[in-house]
């Protein structure tokens, strides 16, 4: 438990750092640190940990990783939802890791709550992410976890298959200092080490790969692989962590410092940032008339991201949606192959009353570019494999359309024309974001993630 002596014992070597004639300076800022470590008391395991400590003086970049997707980790609800095989109710549903591992902690833990479980594992221990979430065991992915990483070891076996546990490929400082950009850092309340690990993209690896029986998080190796080709030339932070334009103070507080110029923003951009998604990919698309047919073709290219799009996890999906209308508004029937229509995982509405919303696309034209799965047979599905799945109950690959950088992805989706020819038809196209496939959103009660990216539409004359 902490209390106010463990707080003035924990900012004493500040004190000592300063000097006397210092300490009036940081006297204001040290006060703060007291007052938000009582009221934190009793809050979580150690709040020298938390990362409100480390915004009692950097204010704006604590507000920025608050306020982005990592910060907000441990409060997010599908996590949770598809950790425990339950659903917003609160019900049993079956679906997430502990139901297919009967019951297991695993992995999850490793990249939600790093810190917890380096420190369970030096015990022996397993971390349940699940009972993390529900009793705030944890600080998540936090201030101290990154800036205290001083080696990360990526590597593969002779098989080609990376060993991604958190506690095969980091090596924290266990001294105190905070790793960072800046070789003349003298921060008063803690030691600090220059290095570069913080700005490569390998301390991302750490999270953005996951081997389970297929390489299902494989963010850092198609990165990597498309950084040696010469595809893109920027590492995982230049994209992510936006560059702040104007100089800044690192520490809100201590105002005698210079404001730094090249740093970045912790706010963690990507799939959930719109104008990430509009950079993401282009879209070409020219319908012309062959045989009687209006032939639409499109080109999709991965323009924006290192990375193949989707990223991240293997429910995450791209669909292009194809939607051709006659003068009238009426769909031109669609003549062309069974392939230019888009899978069930778009979305194929209530296989027991039949029912479709709008954003049930299953049989329409257009594709879906995601990386499938598809599980063992399961005895409750009538002993039939579910389709779709995360990693972690994978046993085989049914197709991996993601969009590889600077890779263009053509179509051709073909129509019938109606007795008046082209006249009045328009032509629309979208590319759309979801953060899960259509059928799994329904079945776990989520409601639908979907983003816009990038739509065009063409009005023939």
């Amino acid at each position: 438990m902490f209390s106010l002596r463990s707080g003035i014992y924990a900012i004493l070597p500040v004190i000592i750092l300063v000097g006397e004639q210092r300490m009036m300076r940081y006297i204001l800022t040290l006060a703060a640190c007291l007052s938000m470590l009582a009221g934190m008391a009793g809050a979580s395991p150690d709040p020298l940990k938390d990362p409100k400590y480390c915004g009692s003086c950097h204010q704006r970049i604590y507000k920025e990783w608050a306020s982005s997707r990592m910060g907000q980790d441990l409060e997010n609800p599908i996590v949770y939802q598809f950790y425990t095989g339950t659903n917003p109710e609160g019900k049993k549903d079956g679906l997430g890791f502990q139901p297919f591992t009967h019951g297991a902690k695993g992995d999850c833990a490793d990249c939600h709550v790093p810190e917890l479980v380096l420190d369970e594992h030096a015990k022996g221990r397993e971390v349940d992410l699940g009972q993390v979430m529900r009793e705030k065991l944890d600080h998540g992915i936090s201030c101290n976890f990154c800036h205290t990483v001083a080696k990360v070891n990526i590597r593969q076996d002779k098989d080609g298959r990376y060993h991604t546990r958190i506690f095969e490929t980091v090596v924290r400082d266990t001294n105190g200092a905070k790793h960072g950009p800046f070789a003349d850092a003298q921060p008063p309340a803690h030691p600090t080490t220059q290095d570069a690990l913080i700005r490569s993209s390998e301390l991302c690896a750490t999270c953005h790969l996951n081997q389970e029986k297929f390489l299902s998080i494989s963010t850092y190796d198609d990165w990597k692989k498309a950084y040696a080709e010469g595809k893109t030339d920027k590492t995982c932070q230049e994209c992510h962590m936006p560059l702040n334009e104007e100089p800044v103070l690192l520490a809100d507080t201590v105002t005698d410092r210079p404001r730094r110029n090249g740093t970045r923003a912790h706010t963690f951009i990507g799939a959930h940032d719109q104008g990430m998604l509009r950079k993401a990919l282009s879209l070409e698309v020219k319908p012309v008339v062959e045989g009687g047919k209006l032939v639409v073709n499109t080109m999709v290219e991965n323009v924006g991201a290192g990375h193949k799009v989707p990223g991240s996890g293997p429910i995450r999906n791209v669909i292009l949606k194809i939607d051709v209308l006659d003068a009238n508004g009426k769909p031109l029937k669609y003549v062309g192959d069974k392939r230019g229509l888009l899978p069930p995982l778009a979305g194929f509405g209530n296989p027991k009353t039949k029912q479709r919303d709008a954003n049930d696309w299953a049989g329409m034209p257009g594709k879906m570019y995601a990386k499938v799965y598809r599980s063992k047979p399961i005895p409750k599905m009538g002993n039939k494999p579910m389709v779709g799945v995360g990693g972690f109950a994978a046993d085989a690959l049914v197709f991996d359309t993601a969009l590889r950088p600077r890779e263009p992805n053509h179509g051709k989706f073909i129509f019938q024309l109606p007795p008046t020819g082209t006249k009045g038809i328009t032509v629309k196209a979208r590319l759309v974001y979801r953060d899960a496939f259509k059928p799994l959103s329904d079945r776990k009660h989520w409601k639908l993630a979907q983003r816009d990216m990038v739509a065009r539409t063409i009005t023939l004359d």
